[in-house]
């Protein structure tokens, strides 16, 4: 066996192993976590993704015929039908309520176009036009979904308590990596010669191993995020809710007392805990409060000049410390459940957010203190 079949047949070894673990993937998300259009796309993207592994075994058995040259570059286009089936994961995951799969297959048309025009033509100038339009139609979709997602961002601040299941901030990171990523890609595939060449088969694999080893990578971590990931969808505002409100909050019972404005709706959420709910949003408080959900979040913005997640939170960890402070030897409980009991739905946002708040951990507070 000559040096190149070697390391066509290692390569051959490492993407085999990789195409078993996108499908084992694949199988895991339909079977365990499908309940959004998001994860469904992802887990049949994975199938493709897994299945083009397979390129590298066609590669082997063809690589000294006539035909090489071409089937190189047409399962390198085929590839690229991946790369929109990415695109289309990423726009399901950021606006999940807004498009069908019929239109987001759209994506899918300009590869599947140039991979007919390049069965007819065999012209090489189609993989360098599809290499440069995914650049620039990625680059547009990076800045279009890194400011959607602030906005989203946004909006969940103003809505919710907990950031912990709804958040899209990792999705900045994934996006940013895939266009860093696409970029390498197609700067290597221009760069290099093909699979065939006898000169570069080696260089070849180095790079392909380090794809195989980063898509892994990338795979395991959007598959940590997607099983627990969830939608947020506000509630639609009422007619009532934009009309101007003669009235300042009141509390349902009794009907009689006075307005609620100010340090008076701090005094309800002590009193009542509001914020112990780790799943209180904007409009479960104002339905507590008795009043309207675009009232309340004014309030909240305009006259507090917060976001509702901060402003909830700051109850929370509040409620934690107080809960610290009264640590005794007859009266102990750990910070995983002081985390609980004051509203929050991970251990680990708890953390974050006391030493945000207060420049120490809980333990390190709880040892201060003791001290």
């Amino acid at each position: 066996m000559d040096i190149d079949s070697f390391y066509i047949l290692l390569l051959c070894f490492v993407s085999g192993m990789t195409q078993c673990l996108l499908t084992l993937c694949s199988i895991y998300m339909l079977l365990k976590h499908r309940n959004y259009q998001f994860q469904r796309i992802f887990a049949f993207v994975l199938i493709l993704h897994g299945i083009c592994f397979f390129n590298n075994f066609v590669v082997l058995a063809c690589r000294h015929q006539p035909y090489s040259e071409f089937l190189n570059t047409f399962l390198v286009l085929i590839d690229y039908i991946i790369v929109g089936g990415y695109m289309m994961f990423a726009v399901s995951l950021v606006f999940p309520n807004r498009y069908k799969i019929h239109q987001l297959l759209l994506l899918e048309v300009p590869y599947l176009i140039a991979l007919l025009l390049f069965a007819i033509s065999r012209s090489p100038m189609v993989l360098a036009v599809v290499q440069i339009y995914t650049l620039a139609v990625s680059l547009a979709l990076l800045v279009y979904l890194v400011r959607s997602i602030k906005k989203h961002t946004r909006m969940l601040l103003d809505n919710v308590g907990d950031l912990e299941y709804f958040d899209l901030r990792w999705g900045n990171i994934l996006i940013v990596l895939y266009f860093a990523f696409q970029l390498l890609w197609s700067i290597e595939s221009l760069s290099q010669q093909s699979w065939f060449s006898e000169t570069s088969v080696g260089r070849n694999l180095l790079f392909d191993t380090l794809y195989c080893f980063i898509c892994i990578g990338i795979v395991l971590y959007v598959m940590q995020k997607l099983i627990h990931q969830q939608v947020f969808t506000p509630s639609p505002v009422d007619e009532s809710e934009n009309e101007p409100q003669e009235t300042a909050i009141t509390t349902p019972q009794p009907k009689a007392s006075k307005p609620l404005i100010g340090c008076d709706i701090d005094k309800v959420m002590s009193e009542k805990k509001y914020y112990q709910d780790n799943t209180l949003t904007l409009q479960k408080l104002a339905q507590h409060l008795g009043t309207n959900r675009q009232y309340l979040s004014n309030h909240i913005n305009h006259e507090l000049h917060t976001t509702f997640y901060d402003y909830i939170n700051d109850f929370r960890l509040e409620e934690a410390k107080a809960m610290l402070d009264s640590q005794s030897t007859e009266n102990q409980h750990s910070l995983e459940d002081i985390s609980v009991m004051a509203g929050f739905n991970s251990y680990a946002t708890f953390l974050r957010s006391f030493k945000k708040k207060y420049g120490q951990t809980p333990s390190q507070y709880l040892t201060e203190k003791k001290s």
